[in-house]
């Protein structure tokens, strides 16, 4: 009650005094817009426009009284406040209905959804050359379609001799019983981080065999387990490369942005373009996607050894690759198994994407549930997924520990 008293209080300026009644005027005009709509009809497209309408004010009010408040000179405090005055008026006024609201080249609608003409695709006149951007399109397919043909039979050499290590693993992993595979799990997770996360991993493998999800999560386990290894042959070198020389990290970071930011689709597009269907497709799309993370913190981790340590090794007489394996590597170990849990997460992430180019596994359990409608498959199959990912996370966390701490 006292800072109600306080807020309305009578002292200083008379814009001080003023400004409590106007804040409270000016939540009370919104409180009765805002009842107004509610019998005008749906909420869509009454109270919601208006919710938003005046949330846009209020938020722009509070960045022109920051915005002010920061000026100091009284010049530019008065322009900027007519700047934000002129556009806050157009807010409320609104802007004319003549206002040209489709992109310039875009025709015009009578009907939503019907246009009136159509949009010439854009030229560009070159002397007496045309170019048209569209045609990089089939530039593209051109070279990629005499790409693949020139090198088919490398192509297929790396499918057979991928498959030649994947379909031993899954079969492997199939026919061993499933209580022999979580009794390996147990005793691994026991030992890198504790009873507890032991006995959750076995409860975990328990749900997934009772609910007739084994079969697909041994096969889950193959595609992520092969993804993971060949992104971690690939990532821990780069990462050391990228760590060791700028030049080669200024080349890098601009392809792992790319990776991590295009779209998963995409990379099913070249795999299966290249390699066919089936789980190798999968394997690559998937490396694409998860190795960026594991790059990233490696270069991360070696960068970050402190310089004092490095300089007392070569005091020593440590040779380069010394310097590397001895220091820099036990050192970075935690932020470079961070990287490598982060890739083992992405590559789950990447399962139902890759159920679409016939990888199976819990993936093609939770495409047929979105295809078909079935709720139950589909969830059942996002829980195994799920329960495989804590099972991951949990153990891989364990060898997260800062040999520098103990």
């Amino acid at each position: 009650m006292q800072n109600i008293k306080d807020f309305y209080s009578s002292e200083g300026t008379l814009l001080d005094r003023i400004k409590p009644y106007a804040l409270t005027l000016f939540f009370a005009v919104i409180l009765v817009d805002l009842i107004l709509q509610i019998p005008k009809g749906p909420a869509m497209f009454n109270f919601f426009p208006k919710l938003y309408f005046w949330v846009f004010v209020s938020l722009s009010g509070f960045l022109m009284k920051s915005t002010l408040s920061s000026v100091k000179e009284k010049f530019y405090k008065y322009i900027t406040g007519t700047i934000f005055l002129i556009f806050s008026l157009l807010a409320l006024v609104g802007v004319p209905d003549l206002f040209p609201f489709y992109a310039p080249g875009q025709a015009e609608h009578e009907i939503e959804g019907q246009r009136v003409r159509s949009i010439a695709k854009i030229k560009i006149n070159v002397g007496d050359t045309v170019i048209k951007p569209t045609d990089v399109y089939g530039l593209i397919d051109t070279s990629v379609l005499k790409l693949k043909v020139k090198f088919k039979t490398h192509f297929r050499s790396v499918v057979n001799n991928l498959l030649k290590a994947m379909v031993p693993l899954q079969k492997g992993l199939q026919d061993m019983p499933w209580y022999l595979f979580a009794g390996l799990i147990y005793l691994i997770a026991w030992k890198v981080n504790g009873h507890k996360v032991a006995v959750f991993s076995v409860i975990g493998l328990l749900t997934i065999n009772i609910f007739n999800l084994w079969d697909g999560a041994m096969v889950t386990m193959a595609v992520v387990g092969t993804a993971t290894f060949l992104s971690i042959v690939i990532a821990v070198p780069v990462g050391i490369l990228a760590a060791k020389n700028d030049r080669v990290e200024k080349m890098v970071k601009p392809m792992l942005d790319m990776a991590q930011t295009m779209p998963s689709f995409v990379y099913l597009i070249p795999a299966i373009f290249f390699l066919g269907i089936g789980m190798v497709p999968a394997v690559f799309a998937t490396i694409i996607y998860a190795v960026p993370p594991g790059i990233r913190l490696t270069n991360l981790g070696i960068r970050l050894v402190s310089p004092e340590l490095k300089e007392t090794a070569k005091a020593f007489g440590t040779t380069p690759w010394q310097l590397l394996v001895k220091v820099e590597l036990p050192l970075a170990r935690p932020t470079i198994m961070a990287g490598i849990n982060q890739t083992v997460m992405m590559a789950l992430a990447m399962v139902v994407i890759a159920a679409l180019v016939g990888a199976g596994g819990l993936g093609a359990d939770v495409y047929a549930g979105v295809q078909q409608l079935e709720f139950g498959r589909g969830l059942m199959g996002g829980l195994g997924i799920v329960i495989l990912a804590v099972i991951i996370d949990r153990i891989s966390q364990g060898f997260v520990k800062d040999p520098s701490s103990s």
